[in-house]
């Protein structure tokens, strides 16, 4: 069983809270506005209005612009929307009883957005809601509602200050953040003070390590997010650190202290444009919450305001439908440890009073991971409600146990929907053993990976060099002509100690095997684990736990698994059958210069944007399946691009042509997202024929484009039924 031990510099309160309600506030919540898909409280920023080049090119958003002409075209400055922000209903009593009755135990209200204005009446600035808009002290009347309501407190801040003309000089750090962190901290009792807006500047810009470590003085329960710019050795002296993961989950468990932060919707703030089957529903957020906690981590949700203080019955509502279940198995979810095992999209794993539990999301009372020859399974019982757990709570089953999981006898088979507004999601006890087992004669060692270079050495053009069941290590270049084959992606493992594991040369081939690296696959980091440094290198039926970088022509993909595909001035790359699959950031396939590239029949999923072309010539697109937060297909300053019969969904922009000429965009089916097609920026000479757009908002967008031609195109079941073609300026 895993070690259940908790991270001994935390505060107690952290520990014993798992759940929070984050409250969105800022002044985008008049506009309440964005593309399905992107986060409405990037309002300002979307407009163009941005001093931090960083975030291009997401701004400005020819959606939001087109927006704007039609909706708030008397708007002209985005602090004019202040007199707007009325709050007339704002009550933070009814905001702290929803987190109450969420089942939540911690709540963070953002104190200071990226736009500048203050929620308190902070020192050293007249940009605050008590000098206009709702003219009240909302922060400290929310900290004093969750006092009351027992709910830890705590506060956002943005480095980042888009309002404030002394932004981002030396002056602005120590006369402005400084002192209004400090004077939330001291004031208002914060258990929570998480940063954001750190970026283009680093901590010696901030000053963040002398402040936090002054604010511990302050408070020493004081927990803060990575969002700080604080390099690892400066932080041993200040408040412990969070590790925030935006609308991403790790895929296993994480030792360190971590947080899930999202919104009830596909982004950040309030979107008015966006539809119910786009928000967490209470079984998502049940679903949600458990595989959190199974992983060791905290899970904090975000609402955000009407313009007259209200939280919206579309945000509200799922957070009630869950809280019942939440209330219900409190001792579960704030006072239990991960198992060995977090458990898997049926099923949750969690340790309370050093037994095991099991969330059966999926209703069908099936645990692949409790096979027998791992664990005997005494007993198993459902459990009532883990609030207040007694040996009255709970009714014992009969179940079966083979080498294929554990089987729960139910009576009546069901499972669950994540429409379901009843929330019965059983919670089963189970009494574990260990199982007999053989006499070992001999203690099993653990078996050394092979070094893979010297097998490598003395290789010719033409050799295949067989590899077998086991781990093989890396670094390794693939000589020009030689093929690497394994036995199977589950049998043939290549692991590299750091850096690029596997360089292939010209003519090179790696098939049927795994390669990987110590770099966490999950993070930003561009080092590549598979690297082709020579023409007409070949990577075939490979799963690959990281990048693949791409540097010379004529290279192929083919049937192979990654997180992404990286190519740099090559031509001619063929990428086919594979599946990439990302981590909500990121680029799945990205070609930059080159041409003649083709990406066909390919899975890409999970990525901010899933095929990016930049620079490039003839480049063909097509018969892929793709689903992306932000972009599915983006071609930026390209010629003659061909993107056809592809599959987009659930992606804010199927296909966006940023400039460049000559693009077809034909035949493609989108649906779920926000437009099926934007035209933008320059682009010459489109040409974007027999689309299909079905349940989106809009289907074609045309921005300062010039000799567009549209035709054959079927818009189906619009949000926005009149917007079929939108275009402008």
């Amino acid at each position: 069983m895993r070690d259940t031990d908790k991270p001994m510099n935390m505060p107690r309160w952290w520990d014993e809270r798992r759940y929070g309600l984050l409250v969105d506030t800022n002044l985008a919540i008049v506009p309440a506005w964005g593309p399905i898909g992107q986060n409405a409280d990037a309002y300002q920023q979307h407009l163009g209005s941005d001093p931090d080049s960083s975030s291009r090119p997401h701004a400005p958003l020819a959606e939001v612009l087109a927006h704007h002409r039609d909706r708030w075209g008397h708007i002209d400055r985005f602090d004019d929307f202040l007199p707007l922000l009325t709050f007339e209903n704002f009550d933070a009593e009814t905001w702290a009883r929803l987190a109450v009755e969420s089942g939540m135990t911690y709540s963070v209200l953002v104190a200071k957005h990226h736009d500048g204005w203050c929620w308190w009446d902070a020192p050293n600035t007249e940009r605050t809601v008590t000098h206009g808009g709702p003219r009240r002290n909302v922060l400290a009347e929310y900290a004093a509602a969750c006092e009351r309501n027992d709910l830890s407190f705590g506060a956002a801040y943005s480095l980042l200050d888009r309002g404030d003309e002394r932004y981002p000089e030396a002056s602005y750090v120590t006369d402005v953040i400084h002192p209004q962190i400090t004077d939330l901290v001291t004031r208002y009792g914060l258990n929570a003070l998480w940063g954001d807006g750190e970026r283009g500047h680093d901590t010696r810009h901030w000053l963040t390590p002398d402040l936090l470590e002054r604010l511990r003085e302050i408070n020493e329960d004081l927990v803060v997010n990575n969002g700080w710019a604080i390099p690892g050795p400066d932080r041993a002296s200040t408040p412990p650190s969070i590790r925030t993961f935006e609308y991403v989950l790790p895929d296993d468990i994480i030792d360190e202290p971590w947080e899930h932060r999202r919104g009830i919707g596909s982004g950040f703030g309030s979107n008015q444009i966006e539809p119910p089957e786009h928000h967490l529903s209470g079984f998502d957020i049940v679903a949600l919450l458990t595989e959190v906690v199974a992983k060791g981590g905290h899970l904090l949700l975000s609402v955000s305001p009407d313009l007259d203080g209200s939280v919206s019955t579309l945000q509200s509502k799922p957070l009630l439908d869950a809280g019942s279940w939440v209330r219900r198995y409190s001792t579960l979810v704030n006072n239990s440890m991960p198992w060995s095992t977090w458990g898997d999209e049926d099923v949750r794993y969690l340790v309370v009073d050093d037994t095991l539990h099991a969330v059966d999301i999926s209703g069908r009372g099936r645990f692949a991971a409790l096979a027998k020859g791992h664990f005997q399974v005494d007993s198993v019982e459902r459990v009532d409600d883990t609030a207040s757990p007694s040996d009255n709570d709970a009714t014992e089953l009969r179940f079966r146990q083979d080498d294929n999981g554990l089987q729960i006898d139910l009576k009546v088979a069901f499972g669950h929907s994540r429409a379901d507004t009843t929330l019965e999601i059983a919670v089963y006890r189970l009494q574990l053993s260990e199982p007999e087992r053989p006499i070992e004669l001999f203690e099993p060692t653990p078996a050394t990976p092979v070094p893979l270079a010297p097998l490598l050495a003395s290789a010719d053009p033409g050799d295949v060099v067989q590899l077998g069941d086991g781990t093989y290590s890396g670094p390794a270049t693939v000589p020009a002509g030689v093929i690497i084959s394994g036995l199977g992606p589950g049998r043939t493992i290549i692991r590299g100690d750091g850096g690029t594991s596997v360089s292939l040369e010209r003519n090179a081939r790696i098939e049927h095997l795994t390669v990987s690296g110590v770099a966490d696959p999950s993070t930003s980091d561009p080092t590549p684990i598979v690297e082709v440094v020579g023409p007409y290198a070949t990577v075939l039926g490979c799963h690959i736990k990281g990048r693949v970088a791409v540097r010379a022509d004529d290279a192929l993909i083919r049937a192979s698994s990654a997180i992404g595909v990286l190519s740099t001035d090559a031509t001619r790359l063929s990428v086919s059958r594979c599946q990439f699959d990302g981590t909500q950031w990121g680029v799945g396939v990205h070609l930059t210069g080159g041409g003649d590239h083709e990406i066909d029949s390919c899975e890409l999923h999970q990525h901010l944007c899933a095929i990016r072309v930049v620079d490039a010539t003839g480049v063909v697109i097509r018969g892929n399946n793709i689903s992306a937060r932000w972009w599915g297909v983006h071609l930026e300053q390209t010629e003659r691009a061909h993107v056809h019969g592809n599959q987009i969904s659930h992606t804010m922009r199927a296909v966006d042509v940023d400039g460049g000429t000559q693009a077809l965009i034909e035949g493609n089916a989108v649906a779920d997202g926000d437009s099926g097609c934007v035209v933008e920026w320059g682009a010459a000479a489109c040409h974007v024929n027999g689309n299909r757009w079905e349940r989106c908002r809009i289907g074609l967008l045309a921005w300062e484009a010039t000799g567009l031609h549209e035709s054959d195109n079927r818009s189906i079941d619009l949000l926005e039924p009149n917007r079929a073609l939108v275009i402008g300026p």
